[in-house]
């Protein structure tokens, strides 16, 4: 170190020392009410000249010498001595931790000790690959060694070989308390050398001439190996620990008077100036510059602005993502997704989109992808941003603050709410205080995903609760408890959106509820933060609820229902903040209120929504709170009904408001020797499974222990045995069936040595009696193989028409015997199709069609230069269908001239043709290719053949291919589609010329090969394009069956598009008809993975990015 340095760092050595003076000299005043003086430690300032502008610092609360050295200014230190309008904090953090300051990239320091210990880590994680190789400072003192954050943040550098320093500056006092012997570097037996395979390095800190050559190895072993280091600066304390402190009570006055003359690093400092030539002139000089700027910058803090008082700790956000006008539902049709599956895709959505975007919890990696499945693939498709996390909370989240400090997005996963707890410390002094005490200098938008809840065998008191009402209690964090896939899409998205700490709470009961799916499209859904949700509106009595309570309130209100009692249901959804107003609202108009919620009564959310009515409300409402006891919840699933808020319970609260007898009919009991083999889930969150297999036939003798059926559930497929021995008298279900957790599959007589009392596993309270009773006084209120590159050819939008007759389930039920609309919809996933009726063809309807997209594109007939028509239901041999459609289009008395010709590929002539055009414009890149698919089935059908009538729809469609000379006109860019076929008699599938019989298929055949070769023939285009299946963002198939579709999704483990629920199967139509949907929605980048199968047999695949 050269003069010139040694002299700056004896200046801020300098100047710190006399703050402390002048500091202590306020405090005594009563100019001033706290002091911590940082005397004996200012040998940190040797740090300043090693360090950059990259590097990101947490001093120590005695580090004014450092701080100054590294450009914070004397005023600030008063500033906060003051607690003045002007300091980083604005008066908010005791002057002792009132530093932050992000362009010198200074951290705030908390005032619980090594608190913030994990968020260097976290910020280190972040600046480790960056090409200037900084580090991150931790200084901490020798007392603060001893939290279990400091340890962790040890540890989790090591694990990850982070490039953090260590800087213990140890002064061999926690306050009063030695810490000789007693911490991980100074042990009962002697001091150690290493803690956590780190070097421990100790340095004397009171002579900064030796402590700079160690410490700048230090420093540059940090740079070059970017991993960790210990440093023990050793220290004394020349000062109380603060000005409230009396150290002569607990120090001998020998060592105070010996310290004061060998431990003083200013004097040190001084006398190894004046030994190696500096002048006293020279030091003097810089001791009156240091005493005049500290004085003037003391008066012109003190006679500085006071702070206005602010009343929430949240950071402002636009008022478009509260007002309720802004929310946004699901449009995309499909069978939509559950609760884990619109979780996950969120989550895609923001990792592909944003780069910062990163997720850190236990056993969120591939293959396990969270013990619910709800990050399962993310890993894959995002390595290195999805991680495994240590088996530490606090180490999670305290992580993720240091990352979100400095520009990260994370996402930090708890498994269970019963866990939040442990990271407590972290949620409310670190998280939610952050934006506050730094006045919104340092923010922390970090998303906390916990999984909650009860109401499933085989949890208990720390796997089923919730704590929402203690983490709503923190200042600062916004807490989302949601009840259906939709909202949970939209507040996710709302969550990440708002750029506000947030703690997500999701049932895991619900994660694969059926009955609350969301469309697909789950990157445009949007519920506004603090706005609840109207379930249902009644005049009657007012529920308020959230998480799994919801669907018990909508429960009751169906019972209230038959008494002819209106509910008003509140799905308050968002709990801090919380919509005050609709609660209030909905209040006054039923004057009769119940609050029902899973976590314990005292202090829980319920009490606050009560009081708030009770206070605000202009009218007089009654009153009540359904919740769980001030207990824990048992495993025993019987007695955790009993504690849990229940049906029964929340109807009988309703009934005693409303002025209503209320009885129980108990359930209709099993005859004597018949016992039920019930459907069981593999995990907590399976609300239904599907029957893959049955081994049973009525009258099979079975034993305990047998293997009895096949079951999928949301994480795997499992076998299920026989809980007793005897004879199948009935089964119940049919192989393909959905049914719910606890539905009988089979009756078994058994033996009276075989009866077994099954284990209780779902809420069994029987029938409720409800009657009106006499009126008392109640209140009544109103996703080249050469080495030519190939042009680009890109797609257009997509124009479709379907046939105007809408044919339902229940129309053709009547054509077979014991059929319903629910058995097609379940057999086929249909629910409607499209028929002509007398007036349409496929021509008139293909004509439309291409009307529609030439409109669209604003093109004009004469701009195209080729038409290709898929079809499987020509009107004729010649003319062409294609010939046909031109015709149609210019009225017969155009000369217009192009080619036009016809494909037959069956249902993968939209893949055909596509294929076709793409090699035309290969040949003309300046040239449009229209492809028209034309596809009128419903006369082919044998209305008798029940089977084959069920699926098949009417639609057409029109769409524009462009050559590379007009690809900035397209939506996305198709790649050349992989074709083939395998030749077949027609014996499996078959359509007749017209008036020439009916189609004919065998739907078994059909569905292993259209299985087998759709995923074959994505895997084959993926390859030559040297991508993964998994490298697609959705598949797109043709729209045979849903069991088709979902015998794909299972295979290839990515998202699957599906809309044939409302239009079946519309041959070579149905790929457009999704896309239709689909193209509009899907971000730039995006891969779509087209796949087909059809008669013949035809198949093949292709790729679409989205521009």
């Amino acid at each position: 170190m050269d003069l010139k340095q040694l002299l700056a760092v004896y200046r801020a050595m300098v100047m710190a020392r006399r703050i402390d003076t002048l500091e202590l000299e306020l405090n005594n005043r009563g100019e001033a009410f706290f002091h911590v003086s940082g005397a004996g430690h200012e040998g940190t300032a040797v740090l300043a000249p090693l360090l950059h502008g990259e590097d990101w610092l947490l001093c120590h609360y005695r580090d004014k010498a450092l701080m100054l050295a590294r450009g914070v200014t004397p005023r600030t230190f008063f500033d906060g001595l003051f607690c003045k309008q002007a300091s980083p904090t604005r008066g908010r953090q005791m002057c002792a931790h009132a530093f932050a300051d992000r362009e010198l990239k200074i951290l705030s320091a908390p005032t619980p000790v090594a608190n913030a210990a994990l968020q260097t880590v976290g910020v280190a994680a972040v600046i480790k690959d960056h090409h200037s190789r900084p580090l991150v400072l931790h200084s901490i003192g020798d007392g603060g060694t001893q939290e279990g954050e400091f340890l962790e943040a040890c540890a989790e550098a090591v694990r990850l070989q982070l490039p953090v320093l260590f800087l213990i500056q140890d002064n061999r006092l926690a306050i009063s308390t030695s810490t000789q012997g007693k911490t991980f570097y100074s042990l009962p037996d002697g001091d150690a050398d290493v803690f956590y395979g780190m070097q421990i390095h100790r340095i004397d800190g009171r002579h900064v001439v030796t402590a700079w050559p160690q410490m700048q190895q230090v420093v540059a072993t940090i740079r070059e190996r970017r991993g960790p280091a210990v440093v023990v600066f050793e220290v004394d304390r020349l000062a109380n620990h603060t000005h409230a402190d009396d150290e002569t009570l607990y120090r001998d006055p020998d060592e105070l008077r010996r310290i004061a003359q060998s431990g003083d690093p200013i004097r040190n400092l001084e006398r190894h100036l004046l030994t190696s030539g500096c002048s006293n002139q020279v030091l003097e000089d810089i001791r009156r510059e240091v005493e005049s700027e500290v004085v003037a910058a003391e008066a012109a803090s003190y006679a500085g602005p006071d702070p206005t008082p602010i009343m929430t700790a949240k950071a402002p956000i636009q008022v478009e993502l509260t007002h309720p006008s802004r929310e946004r539902h699901g449009a995309a049709p499909g069978p939509g997704l559950t609760m884990r599956e619109a979780l996950r895709d969120v989550l895609r959505h923001q990792l592909r989109t944003d780069a910062d975007v990163c997720l850190l919890g236990q056993d969120i990696e591939d293959p396990k992808g969270d013990v619910f499945g709800v990050t399962r693939g993310l890993s894959t498709e995002f390595p290195g941003r999805v991680r495994n996390a240590p088996l530490t909370e606090s180490t999670i989240l305290g992580s993720c603050i240091g990352q979100a400090l400095v520009g990260r997005r994370p996402v930090a996963f708890i498994q269970f709410s019963d866990f939040l707890p442990l990271a407590y410390n972290q949620l409310a002094n670190e998280l939610g205080s952050m934006y506050w005490r730094t006045d919104g200098l340092f923010q922390a938008p970090v998303i906390v995903m916990v999984a909650c809840g009860g109401y499933r065998p085989g949890m208990g008191p720390f796997h089923a609760g919730t704590h929402e009402a203690m983490v709503a209690h923190v200042p600062g964090i916004d807490v989302f408890m949601p009840s259906t896939a939709g909202d949970v899409a939209g507040l996710l998205n709302a969550a990440f959106q708002s750029r506000r700490p947030t703690v997500f709470f999701y049932p895991k009961t619900l994660l694969n509820d059926p009955e609350q799916k969301t469309p697909s499209d789950v990157q445009r859904q949007f519920t506004p933060i603090g706005t609840a949700r109207k379930v249902r509106s009644g005049r009657d009595i007012s529920f308020v609820a959230w998480g799994n309570t919801v669907r018990l309130c909508d429960r009751v209100a169906d019972a209230l229902d038959h008494v002819g009692i209106g509910s008003d249901i509140l799905d308050l959804r968002s709990l801090s903040p919380w919509d005050e107003r609709a609660v209030l609202a909905s209040a006054e108009h039923t004057a009769r209120l119940i609050v029902v919620h899973e976590e314990n009564q005292t202090c829980g959310m319920g009490a606050e929504i009560v009081a708030t009515v009770a206070e605000k409300t202009r009218v007089p409402v009654a009153l009540r709170r359904v919740t769980r006891p001030d207990t824990f919840i048992p495993c025993n699933f019987g007695n955790q009904i009993e504690v849990m808020p229940s049906f029964k319970s929340v109807l009988a609260t309703a009934a005693e408001l409303l002025n209503l007898e209320l009885k129980w009919i108990a359930d209709e009991q099993l005859e004597q020797g018949i016992s039920l083999i019930e459907a069981v889930g593999s995990g907590p969150a399976d609300e239904t499974v599907v029957v893959s297999e049955l081994f049973l036939r009525p009258g099979q003798t079975i034993a305990r222990g047998d293997v009895v059926a096949a079951l999928e559930a949301a994480k795997s497929v499992f076998e299920l045995t026989s809980p007793v021995s005897g004879s199948i008298t009935e089964i119940c279900v049919k192989e393909g069936d959905t049914v719910p957790v606890g539905a009988p599959l089979a009756k078994v007589r058994t033996t009276s040595a075989g009866q077994r009392q099954r284990p209780l596993v779902q809420q069994q309270p029987g029938r409720p009696v409800l009657r009106r009773l006499e009126s008392r006084e109640t209140l009544h209120l109103p996703r080249c193989e050469t080495k030519r590159r190939a042009f680009d050819v890109g797609i257009s939008t997509i124009a479709t028409v379907t046939g105007s007759r809408v044919v339902s389930n229940l129309e053709l039920a009547g054509r077979a015997q014991g059929m319903t609309p629910d058995d097609i919809l379940r057999r086929t996933g249909i629910e409607q199709r499209h028929w002509v009726n007398q007036d349409e063809t496929a021509v008139s309807m293909a004509v439309q069609s291409c009307w529609q997209v030439l409109d669209q594109e604003h093109l004009i007939v004469d701009d195209l230069d080729l038409v290709i028509c898929s079809t499987t239901s020509p009107l004729s041999v010649t003319p062409s269908m294609a010939c046909q459609v031109l015709n149609g289009l210019t009225g017969g008395k155009s000369d217009t001239m192009l080619q036009a010709y016809d494909i037959n590929a069956a249902c993968s002539g939209y893949l055909y043709a596509l294929q076709a055009g793409y090699d035309y414009l290969q040949s003309r890149p300046d040239g449009r290719v229209l492809i028209v698919t034309a596809e009128v089935l419903s006369p082919l059908l044998d209305l008798d053949d029940f089977d084959t009538a069920i699926l098949f729809s009417d639609a057409t469609s029109a769409s524009i291919l462009y050559g590379e000379t007009h690809f900035d006109k397209s939506q996305a860019r198709l790649l050349r589609p992989e074709l083939s076929a395998k030749g077949e008699d027609g014996s499996s599938l078959s359509v007749p010329f017209r008036h020439g019989g009916f189609i004919h298929m065998k739907g078994g055949k059909v569905f292993t090969e259209a299985v087998r070769r759709m995923v074959a023939s994505l895997n084959r285009v993926c390859e030559r394009e040297h991508l993964t299946v998994k490298d697609l963002d959705l598949v797109v198939p043709h729209q045979a069956n849903q069991r088709i579709i979902d015998a794909i999704a299972h295979r290839i483990g990515i998202n699957v598009y599906s809309n044939i629920r409302h239009h079946g199967n519309t041959s070579s139509s149905s790929i457009p008809l999704c896309l239709a949907d689909v193209l509009p929605t899907v971000a730039a980048g995006d891969r779509l993975g087209l796949c087909a199968f059809g008669g013949g047999f035809t198949f093949g695949a292709s790729i679409l990015e989205a521009n």
